[in-house]
C-alpha cells in the first residue's frame, strides 16, 4: 500500500474547495460547515478570553491556518500580531493575499522546521491549532509537531488545540482513515507533559454536531447518522439542520464538561 503524502492530499482538497467545508468536514458542505465554524467561533472567543490573556500584547500563531478562520478570530480578539503556518503552498498563497498586514510561512510543523522558522523560536505567547494533530497519522511526526510546537511558544504562554481525545475504553472501535487517526487522551497528555505543557481546561467544541469519535454507543452513532446521511444530500438541508440543531448544541457544550466529539484543549508551557 502506498504511503499517505499529507500535502499533495491537502493541496490538492483545497485547491478544489476554496471555503470553510475544505478544512472542515467536506461531505457536509458549505451550509452545514457555517453552522459548524460559527459554534467554534463562539466556543474559541469565550474560552479565550475566560483565560484573562492580555491580547493587545499578545503575538500569536495559528498552526495550519488553511483559509485563515482561525487568523480571524486572534484579530477579533484584537491581538498585536498574528503569524500563520501551513503545510500548502495553495493555502499559503491565498491567506498572504487575503491578511497582507500578517506573516504566514510554508511549513510543515510534523517535521523540521528549518532555517526559515529559526527567527519564531520562543516568540509567542499562543499557539493554536485546530482540528490539525489528528490529520499527522505517524506517531513519530505528531510528537515532533508538539515538541516542534513547544519551542515557538515562551514559557507561560499557552497552547490551545481541538482534537477527540478519545478515551481508553473507546480507542478500539475508533473510526480511522487515510488522513485521520484517533488518539487516546492518554497519549496527548503523556506527549504534552513531554514537551513541557501543562493542561489547564478541556470543554466540547462539539456534541451532536460533530462525528462521536469518542463514544461506543450505538444510539450515539446511529444519531450521528441520522444527521450527517440527509445533511450530505443537499447543501440547503444541510443548512437547515445547521441552524435547527445550533440553539440545543450551544447549549450542551456549555454546561457539559465532556462530549463524545471534538473537544478544546488549552495548555500552559511551563
Amino acid at each position: 500500500m502506498a504511503q499517505f503524502d499529507a500535502r499533495d492530499y491537502w493541496e490538492r482538497r483545497l485547491q478544489r474547495n476554496r471555503g470553510l467545508e475544505g478544512v472542515g468536514f467536506l461531505r457536509l458542505g458549505k451550509g452545514y460547515n457555517t453552522w459548524l465554524y460559527r459554534l467554534r467561533r463562539s466556543i474559541f472567543l469565550r474560552r479565550m478570553r475566560a483565560t484573562g490573556m492580555d491580547f493587545a500584547g499578545a503575538e500569536v500563531l495559528d498552526v495550519g491556518a488553511g483559509t485563515g478562520f482561525y487568523v480571524e478570530r486572534w484579530r477579533e480578539l484584537g491581538v498585536r500580531k498574528v503569524v500563520g503556518l501551513d503545510l500548502t503552498t495553495v493555502a499559503t498563497e491565498r491567506l498572504r493575499r487575503r491578511f497582507p498586514a500578517n506573516e504566514f510561512h510554508n511549513l510543515d510543523i510534523g517535521g523540521e522546521l528549518g532555517e526559515d522558522a529559526g527567527p519564531l523560536a520562543g516568540q509567542f505567547d499562543a499557539v493554536s491549532c485546530f482540528d490539525v494533530l489528528f490529520h499527522i497519522v505517524d506517531d513519530e511526526r505528531f510528537e515532533t509537531a508538539i515538541q516542534n510546537i513547544a519551542a515557538l511558544i515562551r514559557p507561560g504562554g499557552l497552547f490551545v488545540l481541538s482534537d477527540y481525545f478519545v478515551h481508553p475504553e473507546v480507542m478500539g472501535r475508533s473510526m480511522q482513515s487515510p488522513h485521520r487517526v484517533s488518539r487516546s487522551l492518554d497519549h496527548f497528555q503523556d506527549a504534552l507533559k513531554r514537551s513541557s505543557f501543562e493542561v489547564v481546561e478541556r470543554r466540547p467544541v462539539f456534541f451532536l454536531m460533530n462525528e462521536p469519535v469518542d463514544s461506543g454507543s450505538r444510539l450515539a452513532k446511529a444519531r450521528w447518522f441520522a444527521i450527517a446521511g440527509p445533511v450530505a444530500m443537499h447543501n440547503a438541508l444541510g443548512t437547515l439542520v445547521g441552524a435547527t440543531l445550533y440553539p440545543l448544541e450551544w447549549l450542551l457544550v456549555t454546561v457539559c464538561k465532556e462530549s463524545p466529539a471534538t473537544e478544546m484543549m488549552i495548555c500552559r508551557k511551563l
